[in-house]
């Protein structure tokens, strides 16, 4: 697990602050933690408008861009985007999206619990973990702040396995429930449940811890 820890952090820009700063900084790493006067590379901070803010990492002298983010106020926004050498898109994290919050649980919908199924042998308790594990990244500007918790996060499986309504239980720090809701947003389809022979929806609810180590 300190493994997986020490190679998030490496993929994270940090904000000394949990600012940020309209402007051009330099940097003599790849991952944007070494900031210096001149350096290999630059991060070009911009605003779209009243709210957004972009962001471009790029070389110095070639220009080759290695990301590019957004955020709205100083919250993750819009859709993120690492470049490889060829200026195609490599990987990509998806914020385009709006919070939820608070419990809702469809008329029709039977709680997990409810079901007297052992998570352990559980195919979709496992598929999910192995999701979590996946796709998690810690937030930059908590990871600066020095920010911990832990996000309780609801959401639906119907009878046709679909993932909805997803719903952050209570708020908390913004950070940690958009990176909640941005991992839980990707998992569409799991296998659905059955009663009696018949499939049902779930309402199922679990936490995502964030710890700093």
């Amino acid at each position: 697990m300190k493994q997986i820890t020490a190679m998030l952090l490496l993929l994270c820009t940090t904000f000394a602050t949990g600012q940020i700063e309209i402007g051009t900084t330099y940097y003599s790493d790849k991952y944007g933690y070494k900031q210096v006067h001149k350096g290999a590379f630059k991060k070009e901070l911009k605003k779209e408008n009243d709210s957004v803010v972009s962001e471009l990492f790029s070389k110095t002298k070639s220009g080759q861009i290695i990301w590019t983010k957004a955020y709205l106020g100083e919250q993750p926004y819009g859709i993120w985007k690492w470049f490889d050498k060829k200026g195609n898109v490599e990987s990509e994290r998806n914020y385009d999206f709006v919070l939820q919050y608070g419990e809702l649980v469809p008329e029709n919908a039977i709680r997990y619990k409810a079901l007297g199924i052992a998570p352990m042998s559980d195919e979709n308790s496992k598929i999910i973990q192995q999701h979590i594990r996946k796709k998690f990244r810690y937030p930059e500007t908590a990871q600066a702040n020095g920010i911990q918790g832990r996000v309780g996060i609801q959401f639906t499986i119907d009878k046709d396995g679909n993932v909805g309504n997803l719903r952050i239980l209570e708020k908390g720090y913004k950070s940690l429930d958009t990176e909640c809701f941005r991992i839980m947003n990707s998992l569409k389809k799991l296998n659905p449940y059955q009663k009696d022979g018949q499939n049902i929806m779930v309402h199922y609810t679990m936490p995502i811890t964030f710890r700093l180590q």
